[in-house]
């Protein structure tokens, strides 16, 4: 029963938490100025997100 709870119970519990408050620590790590700055440089390094990106600033 202890081992049910802790690879089922406990991880699902997690998720839940996480699930609910996803955009309240989104928030909380990107307003951090490192992060967003790290998060933004790792998005930038795929070719599809920054084609997106340039593409949709530097519309005519």
């Amino acid at each position: 029963m202890k081992k049910f709870i802790s690879t089922v119970i406990l991880p699902l519990a997690a998720m839940t938490m996480l699930y609910k408050w996803r955009y309240k620590l989104l928030n909380m790590i990107l307003g951090n100025d490192t992060i967003r700055r790290m998060s933004v440089r790792a998005a930038m390094g795929i070719p599809g997100v920054r084609f997106r990106l340039i593409s949709r600033a530097f519309r005519s």
